[in-house]
């Protein structure tokens, strides 16, 4: 996505390209502007965004291009930008990205068409350059082709939740840490052994890096303990203390003022030192230094990298801290040959780690089955409104209370059985009896045997993540708005209702409800008021069935009800919940002041009779609901299968167009296209219609897209090719030698491996020269694989046809892009002649499509010129050609004839 937009507008285009893209550039905005038009009818339809919850972030990325085309308000409020800067630029969307998190952007974008949806998380930057983490989720909306499309993006600010769980990993990676090295601290024969443990257990907990710099005599650092992995980083190095840089400015920090020194976030720090630049390459990007000693006395500095930003906090430093005194005392004990006052000091620090610490932590006896308790430090109090005196002495699980029914339960009673490590979430109880989550944590106690004396627990409140778990569950299944099942909820409820149903030989009801006159309260009060009209409908339609039955929202003013344990057809079903659901409805409902009167319109599909699966029943009731729409609203329609006519009526006439060709039941009018300046008919179009024996002459816009997408187009699109070029050719006999022949490509068609021998096959037998025949494709065509279209396109061009952009002005062409493109023709586009005479916007546009075609050398066709006003405005602007009702109408092939015996045609455009 980046690489287009460097393209479209970045500093690397040549004197020509910017040249172009300074003429075009009013085009652009014109052309932004009706895209904008087009959009707010499309994609920002208030009734719409107004069902989002506030903390929402939609976006609308094209694909493949990554074109903004739709972001919701709540853009503005995070980023400080208005919706309409993001259509402008692009770039801004991936901008306010993080760095290290824009390639992930980028990959989701790139992978979307095979994978359509999926889930990111995304660090952005707010206006005031303060960080939230967004989840999104992404979910791909293809267009016709399949190869192009839109990326819908609704995010969720999970900032909160982000920090609980980082904060959390930090702490249980720190604690881990302090318990490891405890291990390697009672097992360490020396010093190094000592220092090379240290900091292979800190590094195998998580951190990136550790290492332990000693200060020698000289008053330099001697870096030692070193992980193998980052063994060549300080190999041999001694670092001065009046050194500068980023490695030695935080040491000297630590050193000097005798605490912890964090460097935080290496990229921050723009000094050109090897240290930053190595630290980067090896993926450090945090780090801590403690100092290793006391006010009186400093041995060293013990320096811990992180490979994330910003990774140390208060809580981790402190419990860090601890550690760096832990192995401060044991490298002094080592020094003096383990001596009681080493002893003595590691103990107090020890028990300083535990009493700092934000985490509960408590030591039990390991004797069974009480396990009691020995031991809480200050957080236990706080966290569970138990003094110490009050837990001490209890069984381990006096938190549980009556509890016991946990599936965390069977690990945490399986490490006290095997004497191990064991960790689960529980739920506890406060001494106020209220609720709380306990990720908990245990590790046993070993005496100098092997034997396990004692257990230490680490408890962590992760009470606010649970319930912003449960939160997102509820919004994941709920209508935010109502708080009404939703959709998903709803297909699950009517599953288990049917298979209910299914054992029970009862039916069950769809009913499928639709508020009549939404949108003119909606319209007329705004969405506030229509958010609670639908409030109240929903509270209404709740109290007018039964507590077994359903209610669901499925968006906008639609309701589904689920009705089980019903009968099975019209006389069989209370009459009476119908008319209790339609009174409801009716009730006179007052909002801003205003009283107002509602009416709805209801479908019914009947489980099993009407379908057997959630799909079918609910696709059955909105049939139904729709035909009681057309019987005046205010009404409910059971569904019958004679609602599928019109579906039928469709596929019969499909049946019809397959044997239209061989029944010899298509047919091409031609349309002229009249030289503006000479007045003489230089080209004909051919347009197919249809002879239906029965519906008479059909026009293509009721059959084309049907065979566009049953595959149709194709053999009718050869035969509009064959029959279009004979008669080109036939002409040209008569003595019209230089007369050309439009044939119209679908999107389809050009997409197809024999495109090019089919063309190639035509001419040949026709007899017709590949430079009469003019190939026609939409603007949107080929715009939608540009690389591959591009190679079609120069294919189609080796041949000697002319070709044709159709439509133009209607799609979001780039010029780089255009100006690459092999064509000889530009066709503006009917919507903007129509009102040319008396829209200066249209007239602008026109103005500058002729001027950009002229100065990339191209011919202008102006289609749909109904008036002589339009004629004579589009001759003044310097247009080639036209075509219209104005000079001519599409005609049979014989009518063409006598109209180019005519010599004055010319006449009519003079």
């Amino acid at each position: 996505m980046e690489r287009i937009i460097r393209k479209a507008h970045g500093a690397n285009l040549n004197l020509l390209q910017a040249g172009l893209y300074a003429l075009a550039s009013p085009l652009l905005n014109l052309l932004r502007r009706y895209a904008t038009r087009r959009r707010a009818g499309f994609l920002a339809d208030p009734a719409t965004e107004s069902l989002l919850a506030a903390d929402k972030i939609v976006w609308v990325l094209r694909i493949p291009d990554g074109q903004v085309i739709y972001a919701s308000k709540t853009v503005e409020a995070l980023y400080g930008s208005s919706p309409e800067r993001f259509y402008a630029n692009s770039r801004l969307w991936l901008e306010n990205i993080a760095p290290a998190d824009r390639e992930p952007a980028l990959e989701l974008l790139g992978s979307i068409l095979h994978e359509p949806q999926q889930t990111l998380r995304l660090r952005i930057n707010r206006s005031d350059g303060s960080p939230r983490w967004i989840e999104y989720h992404a979910r791909f909306i293809p267009d016709t082709d399949g190869r192009s499309g839109h990326v819908k993006l609704i995010g969720t600010d999970i900032t909160t939740r982000h920090h609980l769980e980082i904060a959390l990993a930090r702490s249980n990676r720190a604690l881990r840490a302090i318990h490891d090295c405890e291990d390697v601290i009672s097992e360490a024969v020396d010093e190094n052994a000592l220092l090379q443990g240290i900091c292979d257990v800190v590094t195998a907990t998580g951190y990136r890096m550790a290492w332990v710099g000693i200060l020698a005599a000289d008053g330099a650092i001697i870096p030692v303990g070193l992980t193998q992995e980052h063994q060549g980083y300080l190999d041999a190095l001694k670092i001065p203390l009046q050194a500068g840089g980023v490695g030695t400015r935080a040491i000297n920090t630590a050193l000097q003022t005798r605490r912890p020194a964090v460097a935080n976030y290496f990229a921050n720090d723009m000094s050109p030192t090897p240290w930053r630049a190595e630290a980067m390459r090896r993926g450090f990007y945090s780090k801590l230094v403690l100092p290793m000693g006391d006010d009186k006395d400093v041995i060293g500095v013990f320096n811990v990298y992180a490979s994330e930003p910003d990774a140390f906090d208060a809580q981790e430093v402190a419990l860090l801290v601890s550690l760096a005194q832990r192995v401060t005392v044991e490298i002094r004990a080592h020094r003096d040959r383990h001596g009681r006052q080493a002893a003595e000091a590691a103990l107090r620090l020890r028990e300083r780690a535990i009493e700092c610490s934000a985490n509960a932590v408590i030591i039990s006896s390991a004797q069974v089955p009480e396990f009691a308790i020995e031991y809480v430090n200050p957080a236990f109090e706080r966290i569970t409104g138990y003094t110490a005196a009050e837990a001490i002495g209890r069984s381990s699980s006096f938190l549980l209370r009556n509890d016991h029914e946990q599936a965390g339960l069977y690990e945490i009673r399986a490490a006290l059985a095997e004497k191990r490590e064991g960790k689960a979430v529980l739920r506890n109880y406060r001494k106020n009896g209220s609720l709380f989550w306990n990720d908990l944590y245990i590790a046993p106690v070993k005496d100098d045997e092997g034997k396990t004396t004692h257990f230490v627990a680490a408890m962590s409140d992760i009470t606010p993540m649970k319930q912003y778990e449960t939160t997102l569950h509820r919004l994941a299944s709920h209508d935010v708005l109502t708080g009404l099942p939703n959709r998903a909820l709803l297909q699950d409820r009517l599953e288990n209702a049917i298979a209910y149903s299914a054992r029970n030989g009862h039916a069950v009801w769809v009913v499928l409800v639709d508020l009549d006159r939404f949108k003119f309260v909606n319209d007329t009060m705004g969405h506030q008021a229509g958010d609670v009209l639908l409030k109240i409908i929903s509270d209404r339609l709740q109290a007018s069935v039964r507590e077994s039955d359903t209610v669901a929202r499925l968006g906008g003013d639609e309701f589904v009800l689920v009705l089980p344990e019903c009968g099975d057809g019209p006389s069989g079903y209370s009459s009476d919940v119908i008319q209790r659901i339609m009174e409801a409805v009716v009730k006179p409902l007052t909002i801003q002041g205003s009283e107002f009167f509602l009416s709805c319109s209801m479908g019914i599909a009947v489980y099993p009779n009407d379908g057997a699966d959630p799909t079918t029943l609910l696709a059955h009731a909105d049939v139904a609901m729709y035909r009681s729409k057309e019987l005046g609203r205010n009404n409910f329609q059971f569904y019958t299968p004679a609602m599928n006519d019109q579906a039928l009526e469709r596929l019969r006439i499909e049946g019809e167009l397959r044997h239209a060709i061989e029944l010899n039941e298509l047919v091409l009018h031609y349309q002229p296209q009249v030289d503006l300046h000479t007045g003489a008919i230089v080209g004909l179009e051919a347009l197919v219609r249809w002879n239906h024996p029965i519906l008479g002459m059909v026009q293509p816009g009721s059959f084309i897209s049907l065979a566009e997408e049953t595959g149709l187009i194709i053999p009718i699109g050869a035969w509009v090719l064959q029959t279009a070029c004979r008669q080109a050719k036939a002409w040209q006999d008569m003595g019209f030698t230089q007369l050309r022949i439009a044939v119209n490509l679908s999107a389809r068609q050009f997409t197809q491996a024999s495109l090019l021998e089919s063309i190639k096959d035509t001419l040949q037998e026709t007899g017709l020269e590949a430079r009469f025949l003019e190939i026609e494709l939409t603007e949107s065509s080929v715009m939608a694989d540009i690389e591959r279209n591009i190679l079609t396109l120069r294919d189609l061009k080796s041949l000697g046809v002319q070709l044709s952009v159709d439509d133009f002005g209607t799609g979001h062409s780039s010029l780089a892009y255009l100006k690459r493109f092999p064509i000889d023709t530009l066709k503006i586009d009917r919507s903007f002649v129509r009102d040319i005479a008396i829209n200066q916007d249209d007239a602008s546009i026109v103005s500058s499509i002729i001027s950009l075609a002229h100065n990339l050398k191209l011919n202008v066709i102006a289609e749909g010129v109904e008036t002589a006003s339009q004629m004579d405005i589009l001759r003044a602007q310097g247009c080639n050609e036209i075509q219209g009702y104005y000079f001519c109408k599409p005609l049979p092939s014989d009518q063409i004839e006598t109209l180019l015996l005519n010599e004055s045609s010319a006449a009519l455009v003079a």
